[in-house]
């Protein structure tokens, strides 16, 4: 399958959210890639890891390189949906992809348990403000492997929301865009309130 790349942006420029998926998927690749590699080379003919600790640390490494990536998009995700679900209703005929709505549902069910696993994190740290960094640690490696299957699923079907946004500009219809600026005022509201609610430690 080709490697996704920006419609709208070159490599270097992650302004927008389109952007910001095409390199996730990009770079989620080669973290998927990677462990398909390592678990290939460490587990015997039925699947079980010659040396269980040494696959467990690999695969919580896995986990939270795939919450690094996905995080600089988790805050527009569900703008990237709602916009996509808008413009497959637009686009007519024989240029939609049955799938795509599917895959739209899919990733959508992903984002809900992505964001219910750092709002699990969010309250166990307002729950224990004062514990030490080895706790942190261990919470915050139980969010990412709470997160893998949602980001699992986003690397399976996020490139539909790209092809949604090439198909729309080749109908020569508005694609997908990034979110209209709010007011000054609504958007410092709501800026205080997602900085409220982020976690302490990264």
């Amino acid at each position: 399958m080709p490697r996704p790349s920006s419609p709208e942006t070159s490599a270097s420029d992650l302004r927008t959210p389109l952007a910001r998926l095409s390199a996730f998927l990009l770079r989620a690749d080669d973290v998927a890639a990677a462990w398909e590699r390592y678990s290939d080379e460490h587990t015997d003919l039925d699947g079980w890891p010659y040396d269980q600790d040494a696959y467990d640390r690999r695969m919580a490494a896995r986990d939270a390189a795939l919450w690094r990536l996905f995080t600089p998009l988790r805050d527009e995700a569900a703008h990237l949906l709602d916009t996509a679900e808008t413009v497959v209703d637009q686009l007519a005929g024989k240029s939609v992809q049955t799938r795509w709505v599917w895959q739209l549902d899919q990733l959508r069910g992903a984002l809900e348990r992505i964001s219910a696993a750092q709002t699990a994190f969010t309250d166990w740290q307002d729950t224990y403000p004062h514990t030490s960094d080895e706790l942190v640690d261990r919470a915050r490696a139980a969010r990412d492997k709470r997160a893998w299957e949602g980001l699992n699923d986003w690397i399976t079907h996020g490139r539909a929301v790209l092809e949604i946004h090439a198909t729309a500009l080749r109908a020569g219809r508005p694609g997908i865009r990034r979110p209209s600026p709010a007011p000054a005022a609504v958007r410092y509201a709501a800026t205080a309130k997602r900085r409220a609610a982020e976690p302490r430690f990264r």
